[in-house]
């Protein structure tokens, strides 16, 4: 009977072994799942819930900007001169988030507007602004192309309410958390020409609280003082040095007007435009408190929670 019972034994330990070795390694997997899961839902870098996330994306020669609210809405303004900017995006948002509620594109420029064509392609946009100038090179027609399909298929589904629009100064997108987008640049009137489309680079000013971000594209300094009128805010937080730091933009009157807390310039090494321009770092330099540059620093990040500013930056 004795022997009878150790063998009972024995093959119970054997069992309960089996059990908690497959069970073990169950639980390592199931944890590797969660790890693996829990950064695919989450942002990038990650963003206070009570702050405004605006990232000045590292795409080279161009312009890539993503605003991030507070309450969860994305907008995007410009999408650089090539595909990279999918890249970009993956870094900033959750793996499964395709969905953007603002796309602007500022002017028909290819360093501009290239990227927007795939971000059409990959992404849900609710609402696309653009500029009132049509450009004339081959990749405007074929983004042109890509909001006309948009336009169509939205057309097909009466329960999509979302617009395609020609941004004008005064037009407001107010995000209900907080965050309000303004429209001051091109005047309702304006009409566009092919040959300068960086005149008619749909500027806007961002507010959360007490901070502001100013944008203005391509914009040369012979319209800027157009944003002044504007009722632009004083002592502007955040500002995106024009045309990448060219000497025909970010002029005096507007420098001295906004004093920005921080000058962004979004270009690429070694660019052939020899962006940014010695002149213009000398002004800005005089007028804001610091300059950042997407050339030393790859993307830079900034989150406002309405009263302060604080900075990330990848290099």
């Amino acid at each position: 009977m004795q022997e009878m019972v150790k063998e009972i034994i024995q093959e119970k330990r054997k069992v309960l072994k089996k059990f908690f070795g497959e069970y073990g390694k169950l639980a390592i997997v199931l944890g590797l799942l969660s790890v693996i899961l829990a950064s695919l839902l989450g942002v990038g870098r990650g963003i206070a819930s009570s702050s405004l996330k605006v990232s000045f994306l590292d795409i080279g020669q161009g312009d890539a900007i993503l605003v991030q609210t507070p309450g969860g809405h994305d907008m995007l303004i410009d999408g650089g001169p090539s595909d990279r900017i999918l890249e970009k995006l993956s870094q900033e948002m959750s793996y499964f988030d395709r969905h953007l509620d603002v796309v602007v594109s500022t002017h028909p420029d290819a360093d501009h507007i290239t990227g927007l064509i795939v971000v059409l392609q990959k992404y849900d946009v609710d609402r696309i602004i653009i500029s009132p100038s049509k450009g004339h090179t081959g990749v405007f027609e074929v983004l042109q192309k890509s909001i006309d399909e948009e336009l169509l298929s939205r057309s097909e589904d009466s329960t999509l309410h979302k617009s395609i629009h020609v941004g004008k100064a005064g037009d407001t997108i107010t995000f209900g958390d907080g965050v309000v987008a303004r429209i001051i640049y091109p005047a309702k009137n304006f009409h566009g020409n092919k040959k300068y489309t960086n005149d008619a680079s749909v500027s806007m000013v961002i507010t959360y609280g007490n901070e502001s971000v100013l944008l203005t594209g391509d914009l040369p300094s012979t319209y800027e003082r157009s944003l002044i009128s504007a009722q632009l805010p004083r002592n502007v937080t955040i500002y995106k040095a024009g045309h990448h730091g060219s000497k025909y933009s970010s002029g005096d009157v507007l420098l001295s007007y906004i004093r920005p807390e921080y000058a962004v310039i979004s270009a690429g090494k070694d660019n052939t435009y020899g962006h940014p321009n010695p002149e213009t770092i000398g002004r800005l330099k005089v007028y804001s408190q610091e300059i950042l540059s997407t050339i030393d620093r790859g993307t830079i990040t900034f989150l406002l929670d309405g009263k302060g500013v604080e900075l990330e930056t990848e290099k």
